[in-house]
């Protein structure tokens, strides 16, 4: 190689050198890619023709192995000492580029049999970019050489003293460019702690955009309840089915075929098995699930077949895109086992019965200014009559055609034995079987009796919450506008907390940590999920413990009316001749037909006699009354120590002062007959030597009907009917004659022998009453003659055995005597409806016989 070559060579890694360590002087504002090849190539230029050959051959002819160590063939070691490092350029986005080579190497970008060097020589790449036609024309090694003319030369080389003159418009743009990227950094740094508060905002649920429908939905019937919005979207098929689809699309053939093999331990796939076995599209397979256990469970099993699969993840986040559809589904599950079921009476193992087979929607009014009492009456012949406007149980929240503000709490009240809480299982089942009240899409039932069994430190609504229902366990979008929920507070009078509406912490979040007694004095006043509605039932003593400007809507329950009594006998068996049966017996006596406007007495009536019917010989004769009110009166009381006390064998004995309250509850009756009252006060109580607290315990027979303040003394009370007050003026009257040697309608007829009382026979007493009754001017003490002749018979008075009266207490002597005293007074001149009334006293001596 000639001197000429070595200094060319030499003049060009000088050149390099620069270039490396001030790259951008060498680029001009246009961005030329090559310039560092059009600068080689006018020094080249510069030495003539010889050089440019030169140049030309050893730069064509010879395959550059690496850059900057070109060998001689005939001299290998004059270049010795021109020999430098290989070039390495700092990162300022230049890339070099060359010729295919035989020894070039494949790179590690591109894990192929492709090169990763370029065809287009040696290049010099900025961050501008060119057309590619523009730049292989420009700059292709491959091109024809050119004449540079001084002036050109000129005006594209400048000297470095100019460069370093000429404003930096590079690092303007680099330190904008920069300012920019920060920007936009920060922004996704808001934007991404944006999204992670609404995701932790959201929780457990993952808001998938929906259509909302156009139109509004068609207004629902009456009983229909909320249904004026269209089903939120997220529970709607097309949302679940799309996120179901979406998911099992992703999976692999073996994937399906292993995800319905898991299907197949499910019961409802055990047998339709065969069903989902030739499907491999997820659209179909996802179909027949919802055909064949419907939407809930579908997508209940779909959860845990993925989980199953193995992919945790998309199990995840189908749970989360359907929260509350998977919710709604357990909260489903979990109402049908508690109330599915209904207990006639008592619970008693084996004896209930599925509620839509024997309930009868009971009467319900908006409560005006009529006591709750049923007024009708055998002997003053008081109708039954509803003054008030009537309203359906599952209506109770749609305001009326007058009223704009939307209902948000309703207090339901009603008699002991009205059916309160069995219409609140009755709309539970109607909301989950989709029928009523639609527009809930959850539903939490709060027995007041179980609240006080949650924790007792504090604890967030939300955890209070997921102690009774574990399905709803960090339920956030609960406080959402779009979550309308329902909670119901079923029988306030059994609630233990105090509920302090003007001295408790007012709670306005879910999250927040308070006392119990503070979470529920929140939830009703409405500072706390105020889009919720609440629905608290309650005796209408322990109604009073809400004031009054927190309720939306009082209702009340006024129990069976004619049509509903034939509805009930005719529903509750399934023999529907004997049905009408046991309601034309009943019918025969008008006592039997008033009482049974209370849905426990219809049952207790229904029950005896759908028994009684299976004798042939059985109902020739009208029914008693006697035995009915007897079974009523213990019924109840044992209603009153389950609730109070518990359900245990200890709790459900009768105890010496709960008979002493029968009897003491009896005698305050007597007095009230004799006076001509149907109401009492807690000075009455006291007459007998009761409290306040011993009434308030047993409440099944009784019900407070006005509150002036909140003196005690000036509430009113009554029997929850007429009757009942006069049955146990009877019960005392009978009870304190055989038990205590007594007779209250004469003491100074008694006899004050102790050994002879037992012993005494019963005419003693029965003589004077009769003529008392007839001596009645307006008849109120037919009824009570009418029991008093009841309680005799062998087969009544064994209701009060082990109650009011010893097992082995003896039996009554000189019931014969009664009849016939009877008798020879209806042969005397007396009133008809007197003479009517102890016709039924003789049908009450005829039931009540021992062998009937």
């Amino acid at each position: 190689m000639s001197f000429l070559s070595v200094l060319l060579f030499q003049r060009v890694y000088q050149t390099l050198n620069k270039v490396r360590s001030t790259p951008e002087r060498f680029l001009n504002v246009s961005g030329t890619s090559c310039a560092v090849v059009e600068f080689i190539t006018v020094i080249m230029s510069n030495f003539g023709d010889e050089s440019d050959s030169e140049v030309d051959r050893i730069m064509m002819d010879r395959p550059p192995s690496s850059y900057g160590s070109m060998q001689s063939d005939d001299h290998e070691d004059e270049l010795d000492e021109f020999e430098e490092p290989p070039l390495k350029l700092q990162a300022t986005r230049v890339r070099l580029n060359r010729p295919d080579s035989p020894e070039t190497v494949f790179t590690e970008r591109t894990n192929t049999n492709q090169s990763s060097v370029y065809k287009d020589g040696l290049v010099l790449r900025t961050q501008t970019f060119m057309r590619a036609e523009e730049s292989h024309a420009l700059h292709s090694i491959n091109r024809e050489p050119s004449i540079v003319e001084p002036s050109e030369l000129q005006s594209d080389i400048q000297t470095e003293a100019a460069m370093d003159e000429e404003p930096n418009y590079r690092d303007e743009e680099n330190n904008e460019r920069d300012a920019q990227e920060q920007r936009n950094e920060s922004a996704a740094m808001e934007q991404e702690e944006a999204t992670k508060e609404e995701e932790e905002e959201d929780f457990d649920e993952i808001v998938v955009s929906y259509a909302e429908p156009i139109d509004p939905p068609p207004p629902p019937r009456e009983g229909d309840g909320l249904q004026f919005q269209h089903l939120h979207g997220s529970l709607t098929l097309q949302h679940v089915l799309r996120q179901m689809v979406g998911c099992l699309s992703q999976f692999h053939p073996a994937e399906i075929s292993y995800f319905k093999r898991s299907l197949s331990t499910h019961c409802r796939f055990r047998k339709n098995y065969p069903s989902i076995a030739d499907l491999h599209d997820p659209l179909d397979l996802v179909d027949k699930m919802i055909e064949v256990c419907g939407l809930g469970e579908a997508l209940h099993l779909t959860i845990r077949a993925i989980h199953n699969v193995g992919k945790e993840d998309l199990s995840v986040y189908l749970r989360k895109t359907c929260r509350r559809a998977v919710l709604q589904h357990d909260l489903i599950l979990a109402h049908e086992r508690r109330y599915y079921s209904l207990y006639e009476g008592r619970c008693r193992p084996g004896r209930q019965r599925y509620i839509s087979d024997v309930y009868v929607e009971p009467v319900t009014v908006i409560r005006g200014s009529r006591e709750p009492i049923n007024l009708e009456n055998e002997v003053q012949r008081v109708p039954y009559t509803i003054e008030e406007t009537q309203i359906r149980a599952a209506d109770i929240f749609r305001p009326l055609p007058h009223e704009q503000k939307p209902i948000r709490t309703v207090m339901m009240t009603g008699v002991p034995a009205s059916g309160l809480t069995v219409a609140v299982n009755k709309v539970i089942i109607d909301w989950l079987e989709k029928k009523t009240n639609q527009d809930f899409q959850l539903v939490f039932p709060l027995p007041a009796k179980e609240l006080h069994l949650g924790k007792d430190e504090h604890q967030s609504f939300l955890e209070m919450l997921s102690c009774f229902f574990a399905e709803a366990e960090d339920i956030k979008f609960i406080e959402k506008p779009d979550c309308l929920s329902l909670f119901i507070i079923d029988a306030l009078e059994l609630c233990r907390h105090d509920l302090d509406f003007k001295n408790n912490k007012v709670i306005s979040s879910a999250r927040v940590k308070a006392p119990l007694d503070a979470l529920l004095t929140s939830l009703i006043k409405g500072t706390l999920l105020p889009n919720a509605r609440v629905w608290i039932t309650s005796h209408v003593s322990a109604a009073h413990r809400i004031p009054p400007q927190l309720i939306d809507r009082y209702v009340e329950l006024r129990g069976f009316t004619d049509e509903k009594k034939e509805e009930y006998f005719t529903k509750r068996t399934s023999e529907t001749e004997l049905g009408r049966k046991v309601y034309n017996h009943m019918k025969r006596s008008k006592a039997l037909e008033i009482m049974c406007h209370h849905p426990l007495f219809s049952w207790m009536v229904a029950f005896i006699f759908e028994r009684g019917f299976r004798d042939p010989e059985y109902g020739k004769h009208p029914p008693g009354i006697t035995a009915f009110y007897s079974q009523f009166i213990v019924v109840q009381m044992n209603r009153a120590f389950e609730k109070y006390r518990g359900c245990s064998v200890e709790a459900q004995k009768w105890k010496e002062e709960d008979k002493t309250f029968i009897e003491m509850m009896g005698k305050m009756s007597y007095k009230m007959l004799l006076d001509g009252r149907d109401r009492f006060t807690v000075a009455d109580l006291a007459a007998v030597n009761l409290t306040y607290e011993d009434l308030r315990d047993r409440d099944e027979l009784t019900t407070e009907v006005k509150r002036r303040n909140e003196n005690v003394q000036t509430w009113i009370f009554k029997f929850v009917h007429f009757t009942v007050q006069e049955y146990m003026a009877a019960m005392y009257a009978y009870v304190a004659f055989r038990k205590d040697g007594k007779n209250v309608i004469e003491p100074s007829k008694m006899s004050w022998l102790t050994g002879s009382n037992k012993d005494r026979p019963v005419i003693e007493l029965y003589r004077p009453a009769v003529d008392r009754a007839l001596a009645s001017p307006n008849g109120h003490l037919d009824m009570f003659l009418r029991f008093l002749v009841g309680l005799v018979t062998p087969g009544t008075e064994d209701n009060l055995r082990g109650y009011l009266l010893n097992h082995y207490h003896p039996k009554a002597k000189g019931t014969e005597e009664v009849a016939k005293y009877i008798n020879k007074k209806m042969r005397d001149g007396v009133h008809p409806d007197r003479r009517r009334n102890l016709e039924l006293c003789l049908v009450e001596l005829e039931e009540g016989k021992e062998e009937r």
